[in-house]
């Protein structure tokens, strides 16, 4: 997913951005590296209860990050297309947790 947002991202000149705009992206480029952190965590925990705190803290770190992408697809940042795929592969990562 990082990678897919990297890809998105490039095409932006975010410094230039409207503040608005500007705090979507970053808000997006931000929490896709820390999903990806906390989903390392959630498979290295040791034991089923801190794997069920560190899914709950990916849960919502996804639903926010599939917030923030709506919104740039709202604003026309992203296309349909874009949107979708990523909502998909949110859910998709939500469903596995």
């Amino acid at each position: 997913m990082q990678s897919q947002v990297a890809r998105l991202l490039n095409g932006f000149d975010i410094p230039d951005l409207p503040a608005e705009e500007r705090e979507i992206l970053v808000s997006i480029k931000r929490q896709s590296a820390d999903i990806r952190l906390d989903i390392r965590d959630y498979s290295m925990a040791e034991t089923k209860a801190q794997q069920d705190v560190a899914a709950r803290v990916v849960r919502k770190q996804l639903k926010n990050f599939e917030d923030d992408v709506v919104k740039a697809g709202g604003q026309g940042l992203f296309g349909p297309a874009d949107v979708a795929h990523l909502s998909a592969v949110t859910q998709q990562l939500m469903s596995t947790l």
